[in-house]
């Protein structure tokens, strides 16, 4: 049966409100983060959505154009600031990976040597690179009897939304099945290892096979990129019985609409188990749908492959709300993403638009050459372009008998010589600036918002800022985001629950949701935040 929130909730709790909630405190608050959901994204096909999507942006209060405001938008940085209120700078979050300069070698944004993944050996994974505090631990230390989950496709995104300290914090690893890490549990509960058990024993049996939803193929045209023809379309076989569950399998999975079914039927599962929603406190979910990016990384975002992605994730987002409505008549959700990205530049060419691709290593390389003949000597002077940060190569530059400023100065101005870059800024640059005085992410420079992401000590020494029309080749997905762009930057926000259905147009930032929800529960967070309470229309 589907239920509409208003109708869900009874008069009384409609009318009453706690002496510090804006609203009486639901049983249950579900944060949705849909990997590479952009505001772009739902302009061009909510329409189309008569389930949870669409549900969610007409019966809520939904902000269309809601900004991640920091400059390097991925993964990890995104959703380090949906429920911690704080933009990267603070959550320590820079970048997906950052160079440990003590090591030359790559740190991943939730790598934790001490915290090993269960069931996986060869993985670690824990909050420690996070810095402050979220939601979820606010509302335990405030709120008797409440607990905070976190349960998504990505590890990233789950130890990210709920911090240091949960009740469970769980993700998806290939052959091992939703599992956690040594910061979180000694152990999986019985419950999620027969359920993993399952569901691997399901998946080995099991044939994938994408149709879409339309049940007409859905031809998506042919392209050429870097140099190998690339043909684009539905249907496509993602796994047959017997074939080999090998990495190519687990890419395939991840980059189609299975992925996100296998996440919502597991949060189902953990609310059933843990019976979320039915004690005397408030409850919090993070739920981490990650398929929108595989699929973005795997074949671009304009094509019927992004089109069907989205019609069965609102589909499977429709029942899983509507079980949930049922079994939780007290519910708030929000709905947003983790950041944007565009669509590959092959196809944007045959479109008319302007679009180029560069490979970030070349490019960098090329960079580090002409530097080096500035000053006449050996390199290279710097580690291999990552997206558009580059790191020194300190003991290079030390041998040369150069400063660190000087090669960054140098760098920066051949960088800006060149007709692919809007500007070069470094590390020093970006420290020695004020955080933007302006509420308004719309307004924000190119700096500005690059400020936003620079943590000392971790973020580069140097950023190139390429224009909108130049995608960056990190030469393993066809897609690639982490801009300082707007189409990276936007995605929607909605809040559904005992507020008013509207569509509100002003722009606003993604470090307000958690300001936004402290205040509608009650909550004082732990440290100050970036983000700001929306003023939420009561129903």
């Amino acid at each position: 049966m589907r239920v509409s929130l208003l109708s869900s909730l009874p008069l009384a709790s409609l009318l009453l409100a706690g002496p510090l909630c804006a609203a009486p405190r639901p049983s249950l608050v579900v944060v949705i983060s849909v990997d590479q959901f952009s505001a772009e994204l739902m302009a061009r096909w909510g329409r189309e959505w008569p389930g949870g999507l669409g549900r969610l942006a007409k019966e809520g209060t939904l902000f269309v154009s809601a900004y991640h405001d920091h400059g390097l938008t991925e993964t990890g940085p995104g959703h380090s600031v949906l429920l911690s209120g704080r933009h990267p700078a603070h959550t320590g979050i820079c970048e997906n990976r950052w160079l440990d300069r003590s090591t030359a070698t790559w740190t991943y944004c939730v790598n934790d040597p001490a915290s090993p993944v269960l069931g996986a050996s060869h993985r670690f994974a824990g909050p420690r690179n996070f810095q402050g505090s979220t939601l979820g631990q606010w509302l335990r230390s405030q709120v008797p009897q409440s607990r905070s989950y976190a349960i998504t496709g990505k590890d990233r995104s789950a130890i990210l939304m709920a911090g240091p300290q949960a009740d469970g914090v769980y993700w998806f690893e290939p052959e091992v099945g939703f599992t956690t890490s040594r910061t979180y549990a000694a152990q999986l509960p019985a419950w999620l290892q027969a359920y993993d058990q399952r569901l691997v024993q399901s998946l080995s049996a099991s044939s994938f096979f994408w149709e879409a939803l339309s049940g007409q193929p859905e031809p998506g045209g042919s392209f050429v990129v870097r140099d190998k023809p690339l043909t684009m379309g539905l249907p496509r076989l993602v796994h047959g019985v017997g074939m080999a569950q090998d990495r190519p399998f687990w890419d395939r999975l991840r980059a189609s609409p299975f992925y996100d079914q296998m996440v919502l039927d597991a949060a189902q599962e953990l609310i059933a188990q843990e019976k979320l929603g039915k004690g005397n406190g408030t409850d919090l979910l993070a739920l981490g749908l990650s398929a929108t990016d595989y699929v973005g990384h795997a074949f671009g975002n304009q094509g019927p492959e992004m089109r069907d992605q989205l019609r069965r994730l609102d589909r499977a987002l429709g029942r899983f709300l509507d079980r949930l409505s049922d079994q939780v008549p007290r519910l708030w959700v929000v709905l947003t993403g983790d950041h944007g990205c565009g669509d590959f530049p092959e196809r944007l060419a045959t479109q008319g638009h302007t679009a180029k691709r560069i490979e970030a290593p070349r490019w960098g390389r090329a960079l580090d050459e002409a530097v080096c003949r500035t000053f006449k000597v050996k390199g290279p002077l710097f580690h291999t372009m990552d997206g558009g940060s580059l790191y020194l190569n300190e003991a290079n530059v030390r041998a040369a008998g150069l400063a660190k400023a000087e090669v960054l100065k140098a760098a920066a101005e051949e960088a800006r010589k060149l007709d692919d870059v809007l500007d070069a800024v470094s590390a020093d640059e970006l420290g020695a600036m004020a955080f933007p005085a302006s509420a308004d992410p719309a307004a924000h420079s190119l700096r500005e918002r690059l400020r936003l992401s620079y943590v000392p000590g971790r973020s580069a020494d140097l950023f190139i800022v390429f224009k909108p029309s130049v995608m960056v080749d990190d030469g393993a997905t066809l897609c690639c985001h982490g801009h300082p762009h707007d189409m990276d930057r936007r995605v929607p926000l909605a809040f559904w629950g005992p507020w008013k259905a509207e569509m509100r147009p002003e722009p606003v930032r993604t470090v307000d949701l958690a300001a936004t929800l402290a205040q509608e529960l009650g909550l004082r967070p732990a440290e100050a935040l970036d983000g700001k309470a929306l003023a939420l229309k009561p129903r």
